[in-house]
């Protein structure tokens, strides 16, 4: 329902389905490409929103992936570095949609961009991880029933 919410308001800013493909952008001048026709409040606004998910999908992934292993793996704790990374981006996403292309050098745009994909790459492992111990679940449950 939040997603939908989003998905319509993003539409309304004027900009179209944005915020992937901008945390995806190679450069700052690409960057400040894509967000000149937005509305950078409502970008603003979408970005601190940010911060309570992240916190939601870190500790969903945390429980989750603690209620399928049977002891606490290290890779449970891994589910906090994509918010870690995603706190990183949005700090930066923040100052990048009020800063002046000239302001931001590419050092700092590259901490942008390494985190953006940090993120996303640890989120994938976690996920594929996820879905395997749901496997794993499944197949004691069915073959629990078998015996």
């Amino acid at each position: 329902m939040l997603t939908a919410g989003m998905l319509w308001t993003e539409q309304q800013a004027g900009c179209g389905k944005v915020i992937i493909p901008l945390e995806l952008e190679s450069s700052i001048a690409s960057f400040k490409q894509r967000i000149a026709a937005c509305d950078i409040t409502w970008l603003a606004t979408n970005t601190q929103l940010d911060f309570l998910f992240l916190i939601a999908y870190s500790a969903t992934l945390f429980f989750a992936l603690r209620a399928l292993s049977d002891k606490l793996s290290p890779l449970a704790w891994l589910t906090f570095l994509p918010g870690l990374f995603d706190t990183i981006e949005n700090v930066l996403l923040l100052k990048f949609l009020y800063a002046d292309q000239a302001q931001v050098t590419a050092g700092v745009y590259s901490i942008y961009y390494w985190c953006v994909r940090i993120k996303f790459g640890i989120l994938i492992i976690v996920l594929l991880t996820l879905l395997a111990l749901v496997g794993q679940w499944l197949y004691r449950k069915v073959k629990g029933r078998e015996a």
